[in-house]
């Protein structure tokens, strides 16, 4: 039986460890090489100034032959280590679900969360909008690049109007977007009062340069920024 593909790859490893010199990486330069450098002025720096280079650069916590300060510098295990340690720290900055909710980092205060402050907020919302879709009058027979445009875009200051839902005490819920999550959209009505309405089930409208929008909730069931990425099936997902 023949041996396996990784046992004679670790062969070879050994085998280049045990005799250093036949490793390309400790061999001298060519000749053509060395009379070039000869002819060009440059002149050959000696191996005891390499290696004290080498121990003022390299860590000292352990005594290193000129070979294996070689193999240090050219191979990739540092790069991959630190590459790891730069990953790790990333990650631990990053909060999780139950960090976010002990932080109340997205919770909003019913207290000071008034409609009036968000009337701003509405008109850039407006004006993204309008720079964004860039209608025309009249509305062309196409609209399949609109609704891309509709199904990919920040609804965070919309004036949503619930115009059906599953459940019928949402119907009528007017007001602007303060929060988007995976499932619902958070209103803040004109009465000053927070509203939480679910996407699936749900259909919302919303007006813009005399065209009434009309948007399925169901096809809206993901995080705001990951709905870029979402690669949507040819078919009809907004009226507008």
């Amino acid at each position: 039986m023949s041996e396996p593909a990784a046992s004679i790859s670790a062969k070879k490893k050994e085998k280049k460890k045990k005799n250093p010199e036949n490793n390309p990486l400790f061999k001298s330069l060519p000749p053509s090489i060395e009379k070039l450098s000869e002819r060009i002025g440059l002149r050959k720096v000696p191996e005891n100034y390499i290696k004290q280079f080498l121990k003022e650069n390299l860590p000292q916590q352990v005594s290193y032959t000129l070979n294996e300060y070689k193999e240090y510098i050219f191979s990739n295990e540092k790069f991959k280590k630190r590459k790891k340690q730069l990953g790790d720290k990333k990650r631990k900055t990053l909060l999780n679900a139950s960090e976010q909710r002990r932080l109340a980092v997205f919770k909003l205060d019913p207290a000071t969360t008034k409609f009036k402050t968000f009337i701003p907020v509405h008109e850039l919302w407006k004006q993204y909008m309008q720079k964004m879709l860039q209608l025309r009058v009249p509305l062309p027979e196409d609209l399949s690049g609109i609704y891309q445009k509709l199904l990919k875009a920040d609804y965070h200051g919309c004036m949503l109007v619930v115009a059906s839902s599953v459940c019928h005490t949402y119907i009528g819920i007017r007001g602007i977007v303060v929060q988007e999550t995976k499932n619902v959209f958070r209103l803040i009505t004109e009465e000053d009062k927070l509203k939480t309405v679910p996407k699936k089930g749900s259909v919302f409208c919303f007006e813009l340069n005399g065209y009434i929008f009309k948007i399925y909730g169901d096809n809206f069931c993901f995080v705001p920024y990951e709905r870029i990425r979402v690669k949507y099936k040819t078919r009809q997902l907004v009226n507008p």
